[in-house]
């Protein structure tokens, strides 16, 4: 069954491919041309990007050097570093790649450290015993080595003070690297390869295309998840989507968009994996929402992947930072008060809700992880009795 699944998964996948189209008076020679151009192109873009920060590390240099790349969120940062990350990883003994803000938020420090250390010294390092960063041994190690360390998403510098000095010892150096939003052109073609994949435009949506890549002003990601959700609608609902944008351009309102377009039930998905499923075995937590919605929730993750609303990387979920606070900001706007919300995940909230006994049949889902706590949490026997509305509760170590 596995194998049939996979064979389906995998036709759909190609079925939902963007391509060109071939016109009956275009001849093949040009129409060939025309594929090839708009390939290479997208590819000179994005290794624009790629080469303006490759000559930042200065390879030849012996120094420890720290390039940091900044800019809005959703504008390609971790795609970019990912790149670069690839293209040179032949040129270093060792590559450690970890998203700083989640790892810390699903584990501790420490955690990172030991993870970081396996990776990089090996296992049996660890074996050795509980080893961290200020341990001379490892240091000495770990200074005899040439290696490459992306730490994606850091917006609090304070938790690396504890790797500066066994990373970096004396010599080292700093190469700022911001990340510029698209320039007109290249927007007007990135959301023109979402919204009408590679169709020919009429005048009307060449006129419209300009001006909702404008009000995005220049983010990728808004970019793709309008242009996604845009495609293969009618030339009233562009227009809808343009008004409905001029009224609040900020970029979360360009991504709330795509989501009031889905029906009632994927609505419902999207907010599920967005609290509760986000880098979950894509199998895994498809079985769970067939289980919670009684029914195959198949079409409805490929419907949610082809907005570009949800992503799969290594067979898990995932989904960018911003629409995951978009998700979130859904949630909470259902009700000042916590115990009214259909969805919890955020520690307080829980804490709250749960020893207060705050709960309400309105509450969907709740996910704990006992791990967070700065203390113990005290719960009433009936602490669940009003949730009847409980289809999800998730404690964790």
């Amino acid at each position: 069954m596995d194998k049939v699944q996979s064979f389906r998964d995998a036709l759909t996948d190609a079925a939902n491919l963007a391509g060109w189209s071939l016109g009956k008076s275009e001849l093949e020679s040009e129409f060939i041309e025309k594929i090839v151009g708009d390939v290479m192109k997208s590819l000179f873009e994005i290794d624009v990007r790629v080469n303006k920060v490759e000559s930042l590390l200065n390879m030849e240099s012996q120094d420890v050097l720290i390039v940091g790349i900044w800019g809005m969120g959703g504008i390609g940062k971790t795609t970019i570093a990912e790149a670069v990350c690839n293209k040179v990883r032949s040129l270093f003994e060792g590559i450690f790649v970890a998203n700083f803000k989640q790892q810390l938020k699903t584990g501790s420090m420490a955690d990172l450290q030991r993870t970081f250390l396996s990776q990089l010294l090996g296992q049996e390092i660890l074996n050795m015993g509980s080893l961290s960063f200020r341990d001379t041994f490892v240091r000495d190690r770990l200074r005899r080595k040439k290696v490459f360390i992306v730490l994606d998403d850091v917006d609090d510098l304070m938790p690396l003070e504890e790797w500066k000095e066994p990373l970096l010892g004396r010599h080292r150096s700093f190469g700022p690297g911001k990340v510029e939003r698209l320039s007109y052109e290249e927007a007007l073609q990135l959301f023109s390869s979402k919204a009408l994949k590679n169709c020919i435009s009429t005048n009307d949506h060449r006129d419209l295309i300009e001006k909702i890549a404008s009000h995005v002003q220049g983010n990728p990601l808004a970019l793709i998840v309008l242009g996604s959700s845009l495609y293969g609608k009618s030339t009233e609902e562009w227009y809808s989507a343009l008004n409905k944008l001029a009224q609040n351009p900020r970029i979360e309102n360009a991504l709330r968009i795509s989501y009031d377009g889905l029906d009632e039930e994927q609505q419902s998905i999207f907010l599920d994996i967005a609290h509760f499923f986000r880098r979950f075995e894509q199998k895994q937590a498809i079985r769970i929402l067939d289980g919670f919605y009684r029914r195959s929730v198949i079409f409805d993750i490929s419907t949610l992947i082809d907005k570009c609303l949800i992503t799969t990387s290594d067979n898990k979920l995932e989904i960018h930072d911003l629409l995951q606070e978009m998700a979130f900001n859904i949630v909470r706007a259902e009700s000042k008060f916590p115990g009214k919300r259909s969805r919890l995940c955020h520690l307080p909230d829980v804490v709250h809700v749960m020893e207060e006994n705050k709960g309400t049949e309105e509450i969907e889902g709740i996910s704990l992880d006992i791990s967070k706590l700065s203390r113990q949490i005290h719960l009433k026997p009936d602490a669940f009795t009003k949730m009847d509305g409980l289809r999800s509760s998730t404690i964790s170590h």
